[in-house]
């Protein structure tokens, strides 16, 4: 079985020993910052990458931005972000949207999907929605939404990405086909957060991991056998 974590800052996903799961391969996206891209592109332990500047670190971000634009092109970066708006930390907003911003253009420009990080900013993230009206894929990774909020986004396309901390009604609302997984930077391992969500919607791990893999394929524009994989080992070794 095949689980495929689409946002972690972790290069080393670790496999899980789970009693229903006889079988597993991790695939994984490691996030990284422009630069980090270059420390982390040749590593043996990940061969795709989302890529881009986090609303917390906006601030005289051209630089950045500037190795972001020579760079992103790489066939290895298949997503461009985390990007986004966060009210709680980093600069004021008229400075993280001017970043935002550029992001966007450059998944526009380059067809790629768009990782999201957005904290209690959902209305200035739904205007430049509807402004820009992007036709990449928009994915909200780490989503603990409410309901009202879920069926808002839903309404404007949004994709979500779901880690161990969830909102379960919220799950509930959101559509297979809009759903991925991630760890981020959590510990708990992958085959577990797979398991919790399964468990919310009622249905087997294994059709869950199902929908997440034809997701990965159709918005990140990949062939399953492309995707990085560690080894595939039965559990219980």
């Amino acid at each position: 079985m095949d689980l495929y974590d689409i946002h972690t800052h972790d290069a080393v996903t670790p496999s899980a020993d789970d009693d229903g799961v006889p079988w597993q391969r991790l695939h994984y996206i490691l996030n990284v910052y422009p630069l980090g891209f270059e420390y982390a592109k040749d590593s043996e332990l990940c061969t795709w990458f989302s890529c881009g500047v986090h609303p917390w670190y906006s601030e005289d971000a051209e630089p950045q931005l500037k190795f972001l634009q020579e760079i992103a092109n790489d066939p290895r970066i298949i997503a461009i972000g985390e990007t986004g708006l966060d009210r709680l930390k980093g600069p004021g907003l008229q400075i993280q949207e001017a970043v935002f911003l550029k992001q966007i253009e450059l998944s526009e420009k380059l067809h790629k999907p768009l990782i999201i990080h957005c904290v209690k900013a959902w209305d200035e993230l739904l205007h430049i929605k509807k402004t820009v009206k992007p036709y990449q894929p928009w994915i909200i990774h780490g989503y603990r939404g409410k309901p009202e909020l879920t069926r808002q986004l839903l309404s404007h396309g949004f994709f979500f990405s779901v880690g161990d901390k969830f909102n379960p009604d919220s799950v509930n609302e959101i559509p297979i086909d809009r759903l991925f997984c991630e760890t981020d930077v959590s510990d708990t391992p992958l085959v577990d957060v797979y398991s919790k969500i399964a468990d919310c919607l009622g249905i087997p791990l294994e059709i869950l991991a199902r929908h997440i893999q034809e997701n990965v394929i159709n918005i990140f524009k990949l062939p399953a056998i492309n995707m990085p994989s560690k080894e595939a080992m039965p559990v219980g070794e």
